[in-house]
């Protein structure tokens, strides 16, 4: 999860440390006036290092391994260059959580995003307050219409098969079962009934799916699942759903 703030511990005194962070825009005056923009809110934020291509910016992530990566969805070298380097990230492991900045909120853009392993998505046309407490988030920032692109995306995909890099399942029969009626936005209820299983036992599998996969809740379930399938159709929604899923 990105902490709104890390504690360090100095000499039995616990003090506030300011989330380190890169950004990696689309241009050179886009980067610098989002680097000045943060470095005025020190207490919060700190910026590590600026990038401007993909290369850059995987050289900046590896030398500083900040909490947050600010990544426009199109760098400077080329279009697309933000999500190939996001996916080389999350290929490589890194434990630095990324957001994407989207020049417009479509599904598309929102799907291939998470697809690639964002942590959270942003749009140009939101503001900078708005940015500032998507950095803090401590969990994934998309709002309930992003997310229903992102269910709908993957109702259409093949199911998914949670392997480690060795290619060993991660999951049992069953906890892929109950991550894929997740993944179709079933409640636990429903859950329930279609497998005959008690409450007690289908929370008790969701515990264990979350804790083998590092995530926390449901959210971040469904975009890990998202995150993990190989196909990518294109999925157009009749309508939006009001309301943040912050």
């Amino acid at each position: 999860m990105i902490p709104e703030l890390h504690r360090r511990s100095l000499g039995g005194k616990i003090s506030l440390v300011a989330i380190s962070l890169v950004v990696a825009a689309q241009n050179a005056l886009g980067n610098e006036m989002l680097c000045r923009a943060f470095k005025q809110r020190r207490k919060q934020f700190n910026v590590v290092g600026s990038a401007l291509t993909g290369k850059d910016l995987l050289k900046q992530v590896a030398q500083h391994q900040p909490n947050v990566a600010l990544i426009s969805e199109n760098l400077e070298d080329e279009p697309r260059a933000g999500l190939q380097a996001l996916r080389e990230l999350r290929v490589n492991r890194s434990s630095t959580n990324a957001i994407v900045l989207l020049d417009c909120s479509e599904p598309e853009q929102v799907i291939d995003a998470f697809s690639h392993g964002a942590r959270g998505v942003f749009c140009r046309s939101e503001g900078f307050e708005v940015l500032c407490k998507c950095v803090h988030a401590g969990q994934v920032w998309a709002d309930s219409g992003q997310l229903q692109w992102v269910i709908q995306a993957l109702g259409e995909r093949e199911p998914v098969r949670i392997i480690s890099a060795t290619g060993t399942p991660l999951l049992t029969g069953r906890e892929q079962q109950i991550v894929r009626m997740v993944a179709e936005g079933l409640p636990n209820s429903e859950i329930c009934r279609s497998l005959g299983l008690s409450a007690h036992t289908v929370k008790n599998h969701l515990f264990h799916i979350y804790e083998k996969l590092g995530v926390s809740n449901r959210v971040e379930l469904v975009l890990y699942a998202l995150s993990k399938c190989d196909s990518n159709p294109r999925v157009a929604p009749t309508s939006r759903l009001a309301g943040p899923l912050r």
